[in-house]
């Protein structure tokens, strides 16, 4: 008897958040405009390679480049570091790091549209291990690439045509 009851509230709660609009994070669809999309950029990088993954995943079928079809343009990621803190001997011990990428949309008969997507992290720096500093930092910027690429795809679901 506890278990039916158990049951029964479970699938009202499921109908609750169904009937007021939740969707889980990553499942992402993007508007009917959208679900045909030129892909530009450097097509052998991983970030492209990324972005074009979350795009299939978010329901956007990928073409090539036609004065029909919207066109994504996507640049590599840039990164910028700066010291955030100094020891007693004026030597780095933290630096800031910031990431950055910018992306253009063309929609046939509408004027282009920009965004950018910025992220700031810190990271150690271990002069005494320099082979595990520059493993921290190159996991950071595969992190950063993930991010970038799925706050593309959010920007991308926020639009409305």
């Amino acid at each position: 008897m506890l278990t039916r009851i158990k049951a029964g509230v479970l699938v009202l709660l499921t109908l609750l958040l169904v009937g007021c609009g939740f969707q889980l994070r990553g499942g992402d669809n993007l508007a009917p405009e959208l679900q045909r999309l030129a892909l530009v950029g450097d097509d052998k990088s991983q970030f492209y390679r990324l972005v074009s993954a979350r795009l299939q995943r978010a329901g956007a079928q990928l073409v090539e480049p036609s004065a029909l079809t919207p066109v994504l343009t996507i640049s590599g990621l840039g990164q910028s570091n700066s010291v955030a803190s100094v020891n007693n001997r004026a030597d780095a011990l933290e630096y800031a790091t910031r990431f950055g990428t910018r992306f253009t949309l063309d929609m046939p008969d509408q004027p282009r549209q920009v965004f950018n997507v910025t992220f700031n992290r810190s990271f150690l720096d271990k002069s005494a291990q320099a082979l595990a500093s520059s493993r921290e930092q190159f996991q950071l910027r595969e992190q950063m690439e993930h991010e970038a690429a799925e706050q593309i795809v959010r920007q991308l679901n926020r639009l409305s045509f």
